[in-house]
C-alpha cells in the first residue's frame, strides 16, 4: 500500500505573518503622496505629472489651437479630457468658420531647408531676370572663364542646348526672346565659320588694295596686324595638319603661293 505523501505547508514552521504597516500620517507628518514604488522615496517626476493644476480655461484652450497645437496634445498639457477639448474647438469653429483660417498649422511653417533661406535656389524667371540684369549693366552676354559669370554663363547655355534640341518649352522660349533679345547666338562652329570667311574675304581686299601680304612689326593699323596674325595661323594650321580641306582649296585658288610666302 503507498502511503500517500504529507502535504507541504503554505508557511514554513514558525512563521509569522508580515506585520500590517500603518500608513497613517502621525501627527506633524505630510501624507505620502505619489512615491516610488522601487526605492520608496518621492518621485519628482511623477510628483510632477499628478500633481499639476488642470487647465479649464476654454480661451487657453483655443488660443493653443490657433498657434498650431492639436486637440490631444492640449489636452495633455492642460491635464484635462481630450473629448473636452476637442468639443470645444468643434463647436467654435462651427459657429464661427472664419477661426480655421486663424490657425497656424503646419504647412505654414514649413521646414528650414538645408542651404538655408538665403541659398534658396532661384526660380527659373528669376534667373532669366538675372540673365537680362546682367546684358543690361554690362552690355554682353556673360562669360564662363569668368569666376563670377559661370553660373549664369551655364544657365544661358543650358537654354540654348534645350533649343536647339528642341526640349525648350515654347513660353520659355517666348519669355527670352521679350527679356533678354538676342540670347540664341549660332553655335560655335557656326561662328567660327562665319568668322573665318569674314577674315578672309577682308584679307582679299587688303591684298588687292596694297598688293602685299600684311605684315606685323609694320603694320600701318590694328587691322592689318589682326590679318597678318590670321594668316600666320592658316600656314601654322596648314603645316600641322589641321586646316579643313575646303579652306585649303579656298585659299590655293584664290592666292597662290600663300603658304610658303613669309614676311
Amino acid at each position: 500500500m503507498i502511503c500517500p505523501k504529507p502535504a507541504i505547508p503554505l508557511r514554513p514552521p514558525n512563521h509569522s505573518p508580515k506585520p500590517h504597516r500603518d500608513k497613517t500620517p502621525k501627527p506633524g507628518e505630510e501624507p505620502p503622496t505619489c512615491l516610488d514604488e522601487a526605492s520608496g522615496t518621492m518621485n519628482a517626476e511623477e510628483e510632477t505629472e499628478n500633481w499639476a493644476p488642470q487647465h479649464w480655461s476654454r480661451q487657453e484652450w483655443f488660443y493653443m489651437w490657433t498657434k498650431g497645437l492639436d486637440p490631444r496634445r492640449i489636452a495633455k498639457i492642460c491635464r484635462v479630457p481630450y473629448r473636452k477639448v476637442y468639443d470645444h474647438i468643434r463647436t467654435r469653429v462651427n459657429h464661427n468658420p472664419t477661426l480655421f483660417g486663424q490657425r497656424l498649422m503646419l504647412h505654414d511653417h514649413p521646414q528650414m531647408p538645408r542651404w538655408g533661406l538665403k541659398n534658396r535656389k532661384p526660380t527659373w524667371q528669376e534667373r532669366v531676370d538675372e540673365l537680362a540684369a546682367f546684358r543690361r549693366v554690362h552690355g554682353r552676354f556673360p562669360r564662363g572663364y569668368v569666376e563670377d559669370e559661370s553660373k549664369p554663363y551655364s544657365f544661358l547655355q543650358h537654354q540654348r542646348n534645350g533649343y536647339r534640341a528642341n526640349k525648350l518649352p515654347a513660353s520659355r522660349e517666348s519669355y527670352l526672346n521679350a527679356h533678354v533679345p538676342g540670347w540664341l547666338t549660332p553655335r560655335k562652329q557656326d561662328r567660327e565659320n562665319s568668322l573665318w570667311k569674314q577674315r578672309a574675304v577682308e584679307f582679299e581686299l587688303f591684298l588687292r588694295s596694297h598688293g602685299r601680304y600684311p605684315r606685323y612689326k609694320t603694320a600701318a593699323d590694328a587691322a592689318e596686324r589682326t590679318l597678318s596674325v590670321w594668316l600666320k595661323r592658316q600656314r601654322h594650321c596648314l603645316r600641322n595638319g589641321n586646316l579643313k580641306e575646303n579652306r585649303t582649296e579656298w585659299l590655293n585658288e584664290r592666292f597662290p603661293g600663300w603658304d610658303v610666302i613669309g614676311e
